[in-house]
């Protein structure tokens, strides 16, 4: 079902982006979630749902890590709209260059369209008058819009973040850093590990939180690889679901994105294939391969895994 739903969701292009948008900044992709925030508030209203509430990391935030957040809010969407009986759509592949605030404009503006588009199936008829565009705001600021969005979406009955998701995504990560090794003329052996068993989402969240640090290690030391703003993030307590996961390996994905476009792969990172009945263990599996490449990249020798 979750396979059929995919590929559904995959069968549209995305539009050419908005000429307008290259002068994007903080303030007008911010703006833009304020006004998303407004309609979706009358959507959960109209519904009798309400979202809970969001903790935001004060984690220091670059255009990157917003916009693969922006791809996971527009996953979330699309199948907010196939529930609804709405066509959907897939994004292109992010650009393999540095990310800029134009870029998750880009994605905003179409999940804005998408979110009125929902109007007429919740029975929302009331008007939503624009925001005024602030003055000072962040990346941080937006990202933690972001998350707000995120929750209103998973309020309204968005199936919850599952493993199959999470390994999707994993996996993209992986494929990326295979790239890089490609590019730069380095073997890195990961068919020699081990499969994994009996994981949780806790230990594929810590998993992941290495791996930043690995990235950021690598950053520092190759000029090869140098980007700037990779940071340990910091750790969510309480229980760790997929959906946690997902948002800490997103922040990954985005580093190794930013990595891959300084190492000077010249095409955008694909999407690996959506495969159902995977399990933390998978992801984790995954997570380990990714870090190996990394070892290896960094010169490495033998196996750290």
């Amino acid at each position: 079902m979750r396979r059929r739903l995919f590929l559904c969701l995959c069968a549209a292009l995305l539009a050419p982006p908005a000429a307008h948008a290259q002068q994007a900044t903080p303030d007008h992709v911010f703006q833009r979630t304020e006004e998303i925030l407004l309609h979706l508030d009358l959507l959960n209203t109209a519904n009798f749902s309400e979202s809970a509430g969001v903790e935001v990391p004060s984690d220091p935030t670059r255009p990157r890590h917003v916009l693969q957040s922006a791809r996971d809010v527009w996953r979330k969407l699309q199948l907010l709209r196939y529930m609804n009986g709405l066509p959907t759509a897939s994004l292109d592949p992010v650009p393999a260059r540095e990310v800029t605030p134009a870029d998750v404009k880009d994605v905003m503006d179409r999940v804005l369209s998408g979110v009125v588009d929902l109007r007429g199936a919740y029975g929302v008829d009331d008007p939503v008058t624009a925001p005024a565009l602030p003055q000072g705001k962040t990346p941080a600021d937006v990202y933690a819009n972001l998350m707000r969005i995120d929750a209103q979406l998973d309020a309204l009955g968005v199936p919850a973040t599952v493993p199959n998701d999470v390994f999707q995504l994993a996996s993209s990560v992986l494929m990326a850093l295979e790239d890089i090794a490609t590019h730069a003329g380095i073997e890195a052996d990961t068919a020699s590990l081990w499969p994994e068993t009996g994981r949780t989402p806790e230990n594929v969240y810590k998993a992941v939180h290495q791996l930043i640090a690995d990235l950021k290690t690598l950053s520092d030391a190759d000029a090869r690889f140098a980007v700037d703003g990779i940071v340990d993030p910091s750790l969510v307590s309480g229980d760790i679901t997929p959906s946690e996961v997902m948002k800490i390996l997103s922040r990954a994905m985005a580093d190794v994105q930013a990595i891959r476009a300084a190492a000077g792969v010249p095409d955008p990172a694909e999407t690996a294939p959506y495969v159902g009945g995977k399990t933390p263990s998978d992801v984790y599996f995954a997570v380990k391969r990714a870090r190996a490449v990394v070892a290896a990249l960094s010169g490495a020798s033998g196996s750290l895994f």
